[in-house]
Parts: C-alpha cells; structure tokens; sequence
C-alpha cells in the first residue's frame, strides 16, 4: 500500500465550508503571480467569532475566497483547509497544540496556502467536502476538519479531522501528515491530482445521478416507526444500535414522527416518554439554568458535551411542546418554560430581537468548568444564602450523595467534581420527601436561583454571538409552538421580534434572504435551509397568532425557493444558488441528523400552506417534492425520518406514487433485496404461560453477506432479532455462530447462504397492544454494504 494510501486510511474524516470575504479590507483584484502575494494572517479582518478566534496564530491563516485561491495557483502550493466552528471543543485543542506552534507553523506557512472556515456560515461546501470525507473514511467526520486540496478545482486529495502534535496510538502526528504531503506534492504530484479528480468525480455523481420516483405505502412508514424502535435503549432511553450505546443525540426529529405516526401505540408510546424523561432528568439538560446541551457523551444521559446550540434547543422546544399538548405532563411543560427562558436570558440579542448561534463547551481550556460543583461549594452557597435547611435536599435531589460523576478526561489532576442530574421525576421525588409538586418545584426553583446567581460570577463560555437566519428560524418555530401550548405571549412576542428583524435587516430589497449577520453586518446570500428553517417559522408563529401578514411572507418566500433552489429537470431544490464559482457541484442534501434536510422541510412547508390557504398550487408542489424524496423514503427511512414524516401527513386521497396495503404484517420491503425471511409457522397463539418454538430461515443471495450477532468489530452493525409491542412475552434467540474471516479492519464473523435462528416466545402476563417480531441485519459484498434494514418477521402473534 502506497504511503498517500495509507494517509487516507487511518484519518478521520472532513468537513469544508467557506467564509465570505471583507470587501473592505480584502483587495478588489486578487494578486496573480507570486511576487504580489504577501503573506500574513488576514483574520482580523473578518467578522467571523471563530475566525477571529485565530486571528494571532503564527499561521498566514486567509478566509474562504478567490484571493486565497489565486494566492495558491501563482505560489503552485496545495491548500490546507481547517473547517470548524467557534464553541467547538477539539478545534480550540488542535489550535493550542498546532496552531499556535511556532515549527507547525513555519511549515505550513512554507508550503501550503492555509485557509480558516467558519462551517456554520457556509453549510452549502461544509456538505460537499463532508461528502468526501465519508467516502475517504468508511462514513466517519467531525470537527476540526483537516483537508488537503489542489488549488486549480479545488478538489480535495487527503483528508481527517483532529491531529494530534505528535505521532502516537497508531496514527500520525500533523506535522508528519503534512511533511508526507509535501513529498508527495513535490515528487509525486500527478498521482495526487489523479486522486484528487477521482474523489471529485464520485461526489459529483453521488449528488448528480437521477433517481426515479418509487411507489410509497404505509409499509415504509411501518419501516421506520419499527427501525426506531429497534434502536430504542429500553433501561436508559434514547435511540443508539451502537454496542456501548454511546454517545447519545436528543433527535428531535426522531421523537417528532413517533408522536406523529404512532402515538396510538403503546410501545411508542412508552419509548417516547421515557426518552424524554431521561433526557431532561439528565446531565445533558442544564438542571441549574435550563436548556440543552449538545449530546450525552454516555448511555446515561449523565455527561454531556458541553457546548450549547441554538438549533437544538429551538427543535426540542417544540418536540417538549408537542409532548405537552399530548399529555398535559406538567413536567414537561416545566422543562419548555426552562428552556425557553434560558434562551431569552443567555442567547436573545436584547437589541436586535434575534438569537445567537451557540455557546461554547470550554472555559479556561476545561471541558464544561462553568457548569460542574463540588458538594463543599453547594453546602456553602445555600447556607451563605439562607437556605440551610435546603441543603440536605439539594444534594439528595441533584445526585450528590450518590459521589461524584465527572473527572475530566483530558486533565487527569484535575480533581473529580459533580454534573447535576435529577434523580427522579418531581412527582416521585416530592412524594419521597413528604411534599406536594408545586411546593417541590418551589424549593427546586428557589435553590436554582440561587446557584445560577453565584454560577454566573464564574468565567463563562464564549458565546457565538453571530446571528443566523436559518437557525432563527428553528427557534422562532420553538418560541411560537411554546407560546401556543403554555398560552404565554412573552414567548410569542420574542419569536415576533426575531420575525421582524430578520424581515427588515436580512432580507434584501428584491425579497431575498441573507444567511448571516454580526455587529452590524449582514453578508452571504441564503441557502435553501435558511429559507425552509425561516418559513417553518414563519408558518408556526402564524398557527400560534393567526397574523395574515406572516403567512403572505411565507408564500413570498417559498416562490424564492422555488426561483432560487429548485431543479426544473429533477425536482428537488439545491442546497446553494446556482453560478457559485467555489463549488465543484450543486449539491441537494436529504439526510435528516441534528437539524433536518432543507428538502425534508420544504416538503412540510408546503403541506402547512396548503392546510392553510385550500391552494392546490402547493399541494402539486408538495407531490413533486414528495416523489424526488420517494426513493429516499424507501431506501433510507431512518436518515430520511423528517420526509417520512412529510409522507405521512399527505392528505387524502393517496398520491400517485402512494399505495394502500392490507397486510396488518408487511411481508416484504418495497424493493428487491438480497435476503429473504421464512417462518415455520404464519401465527402464534398464546395462551396463559403458554411457550412456543419456531425457526426463522434467513436466505442470503449469492455474493452477498450479513454480520453476525456478535460481529467482531465494533462498528458493525450486528444480526438481532427484537420483540416490539411485546408487553406479556419473553422472547429468547439461540444466534447460530458466524463465519470467521480475516478482513481489511481485523477479524470478523458473518453469515453466508442460509442460517436458521431457533427462538423461543413464552407468554409471561398479559399481552398489550400488537406484537411484533423485527429483525435487524446489514448486507454486504467484498467492497461494500448496503444499508441496514430493520424488516418485520412475516408472523402474527396473538393472545388465545
């Protein structure tokens, strides 16, 4: 294996997004041969938090832009590409270490062209390399991106994400990657571009390639409500397949289409509530100050990720509001106040109206310092602030007589200390000390007060104070939805003021929108989330308020959409305007994660206007956009969950690419697939503790294999067979062992040809609600895997 090779393989991943250029203090002519080019660090001159943040480094950092380009084509010099964002923790690390390092620097400045970006200003080629990333990295990213480019295209050649300052554990160091690089560059240069333009050429065939339309029926909505529950941590809560079932992310969208599609169930039911339960008793939920942190580092929802994003809290808003609306569970109407409230308090730009992006995860070089305490501090602060008597229950309620629960892991020496969790719900817990909920809540919110008041005299997190459209408009839709179900018109009116100011101060003359602003100034035309996360607002404060005027700006706006993103030939709307001479591909993202696909909400978006106003102009729009998104639908449910759910509030009568099922069991997907499942029995019928026995045949099409239970590497996604809706049974899997191979990442096992699995069902109580065997599997061949697919077992099962 050659050395580039290797490079490739044992880093991480990427990620790419581009900074728009100071018009003031950038050059008008970009410099064109190398005796214009000076070479400094030009951050300071941009407006960007993060890239200031970098404004002293040694490196001649330049921001995303034609003069950075052209600087690199006249020198003939490889870009070095460093992508990340402002309250990210590893890319502060991968500064201290290598950026503020003098010899690191010294040779970047030598013979790369470095640029910075800030990824949240532009998401549009933060996906484009991203893309690439995957590809290079068997589906691996994150944050800081590190990624190597030729600088006539722009395309990407190598790529990873955090290095660390030395070589060590396997993997090397940034300045060995970066002396290999440059031998590379020097004496094998055309190898590099022929990589370069084969990674190219994949991503744009990845994003060009038409898809046909595929028929749509509620068996792909059945896939996904059971894939989730396949998923489902039943002690901690949360969806996570992963064997540690660790980290965990909130999903909003995820426990949005459960509410939605199966409500009326109770296994989704139960799976949702619980999850919402664990997650705001949690660490993850800011106990002392409200809000939501980014993710669970653990299966607990215990220690979070510290860092703070708007785009998070705004979508949970409404995910809580809509929970409460359901069950009138006064604690979760507690936790939207909470939530709310914070963001009004920490993250509202008081003069503005509108919010910020994100707070950062460290303080003083410490992951999380500002929020962490130590039970001599608690003792202390109640007692200095006449709360003496509370003492005992605060640290009883927040966790703190069971020990502590964090200790850095990147400080050793540091001293352990206390995330604050709550250990029960308030209802329990107030039963255990002989009080009423309200007089609990009371106390509870009396001792908040209290440490929030002597928490905010610490040194706090850097807040990305830059304001966002797009991510605005997500909280504006959590501000009006929390309004609406709580009836509390302060949270309508800051959602108003949000509305008002992005109308009258990122939204130009002709009508367009504008994606960023800071300290008075407003740059970056808008991409296709920002106009579909603003509508959704939009349409949300109108559904709270009834005001004509916002619906009129969300019909303008979706004509915008229309004009600027839409793809006339194969539907769909691009991510970007079309022309942008810094993108080698338009891209159209589908994947619904941490925030949802532009394409996904467009598709909501048009459904609420047609609710609304009786149009069938966007009906027809919503079927169009409906059959681009159909093979997504069918092919990945789980990574296309916000669509389904579009899907699944289509009105009658059935589109055209929708069929009916009368199957109460779906028997097979909605597309060929290489394995095959047969039972030796169709039905099961319980009576009291009765036990059955049947076996499942799995058949496996020549050429193709599927990872066994117990897979052998980590990743993998394992064989498993799960009971949903299966209160009243036992279930018990006798997994035949797989076959051993030795393959490129270490041994594995798996299954070829046809495997039987033995299983026992015993009926253990009554049986609730329909249940249903799933099974959970992933195909592969010798150079790649399909997706994997959670299918029902052809098998009724019912109580006699």
């Amino acid at each position: 294996m050659s050395l580039l090779l290797v490079i490739v393989t044992i880093t991480a991943a990427q990620e790419f997004s581009t900074q728009e250029k100071d018009m003031n203090a950038i050059p008008d002519t970009p410099a064109t041969s190398a005796d214009q080019i000076k070479l400094r660090n030009r951050l300071g001159e941009e407006n960007s938090p993060y890239l200031l943040q970098h404004k002293n480094n040694p490196v001649h950092w330049w921001a995303w832009g034609e003069e950075a380009f052209a600087a690199a084509r006249a020198l003939d010099r490889p870009i070095f590409l460093s992508i990340g964002y402002s309250t990210c923790y590893w890319c502060h690390v991968m500064e201290r270490e290598s950026f503020e390092n003098e010899e690191t620097a010294a040779i970047l400045n030598e013979h790369f062209i470095c640029i910075k970006v800030d990824r949240e200003e532009r998401p549009d080629v933060d996906q484009i390399y991203m893309t690439a990333v995957q590809m290079l990295n068997q589906g691996h990213g994150g944050w800081p991106m590190s990624v190597w480019l030729e600088p006539e295209n722009l395309q990407p050649f190598l790529a990873g994400t955090y290095f660390p300052p030395e070589d060590g554990y396997g993997r090397p160091g940034f300045p060995s990657v970066l002396r290999q690089i440059i031998e590379y560059w020097q004496n094998q240069h055309d190898p590099l571009l022929q990589q370069a333009a084969y990674i190219t050429e994949q991503i744009r065939r990845h994003y060009s390639t038409p898809v046909e339309p595929q028929p749509l029926d509620q068996t792909n909505i059945e896939r996904a409500i059971t894939g989730l529950l396949s998923e489902y941590d039943a002690e901690e809560g949360g969806f996570n397949s992963s064997p540690s079932r660790a980290p965990k992310f909130p999903m909003p969208a995820n426990l949005d289409f459960l509410m939605q599609a199966a409500w009326d169930r109770s296994a989704v039911k139960k799976a949702v509530l619980h999850t919402l339960d664990q997650m705001a008793l949690g660490g993850m939920y800011d106990q002392i100050g409200g809000g939501f942190h980014r993710y669970s580092t653990d299966r607990q929802w215990l220690v979070p990720h510290f860092e703070k994003m708007l785009y998070d809290n705004g979508q949970l808003a409404t995910t809580y509001a809509k929970a409460y609306e359901l069950t009138r569970d006064e604690y979760y109407a507690e936790i939207l106040r909470e939530t709310l409230d914070y963001v009004l308090r920490e993250m509202h730009d008081q003069q503005s109206g509108a919010f910020y992006s994100a707070q950062d995860a460290e303080v003083n070089h410490r992951e999380g310092q500002s929020y962490l305490w130590k039970e001599a501090e608690v003792r202390t602060v109640l007692e200095d602030n006449g709360l003496a008597d509370d003492i005992d229950f605060a640290l009883k309620a927040y966790g703190f007589d069971q020990g502590v629960n964090f200790q850095d892991p990147h400080h050793h020496n540091d001293p352990p200390c206390n995330v604050v969790y709550l250990i029960n719900r308030p209802k329990e817990i107030a039963i255990e000390f002989n009080l009423d909920t309200d007089t609990f809540n009371q106390k509870l919110r009396r001792i908040n007060e209290v440490l929030l008041s002597v928490r905010d005299q610490r040194d706090q997190p850097l807040t990305d104070d830059k304001i966002l459209t797009g991510w605005n408009g997500l909280m504006i839709a959590g501000l009006a939805d929390g309004g609406r179900v709580l009836n509390d018109d302060k949270y309508i009116t800051a959602a108003k003021g949000a509305v008002d100011f992005i109308i009258n101060t990122l939204r130009t003359d002709d009508g367009e929108l504008l994606r960023t602003w800071r300290q008075g100034t407003a740059k970056i035309d808008a991409f296709l989330e920002d106009y579909a996360y603003f509508i959704q607002g939009l349409l949300a404060l109108h559904r709270a308020t009834n005001g004509d005027k916002l619906l009129q700006i969300a019909d303008e706006l979706n004509d915008q959409v229309s004009q600027r993103f839409g793809d006339v030939v194969q539907a769909g709307y691009f991510d970007a305007l079309a022309g942008q001479t810094d993108l080698f591909v338009r891209a159209k993202t589908l994947y619904d994660g941490a925030t949802p696909s532009g394409n996904s909400v467009m598709l909501h978006n048009l459904l609420d206007l047609y609710e609304l106003t009786e149009n069938e102009k966007y009906l027809n729009q919503a079927q169009r956009q409906l059959d681009f998104l159909s093979p997504y639908i069918v092919e990945q449910p789980h990574a296309s969950i916000v669509a389904v759910a579009g899907f699944d509030r289509f009105p009658a009568p059935t589109p055209p690419h929708r069929t009916s099922t009368t199957s109460s069991v779906p028997t097979e997907s909605s597309q060929t697939s290489p394995v095959s499942l047969t039972t030796s029995t169709d039905a099961l019928y319980f009576a009291p503790r009765q036990q059955h026995t049947l076996n499942i045949t799995i058949t496996i099409d020549a050429g193709y294999h599927i990872n066994a239970h117990q897979p052998g590497l980590e990743n993998l996604i394992p064989l498993e067979l799960v009971l949903i809706d299966g209160e009243g049974l036992s279930l018990l899997v006798d997994y035949p062992a797989g076959v051993a191979i030795n393959g490129p990442l270490g041994e594995m096992s798996l299954h070829e040809g046809q495997i039987t699995l033995p299983v026992i069902l015993q009926r253990t109580g009554d049986i609730v609600g329909q249940p249903q065997l799933m099974l959970t599997y992933q195909v592969c061949t010798e150079q790649a895997c399909l997706q994997p697919e959670t299918i029902p077992v052809p098998l009724m099962i019912t109580a006699k």
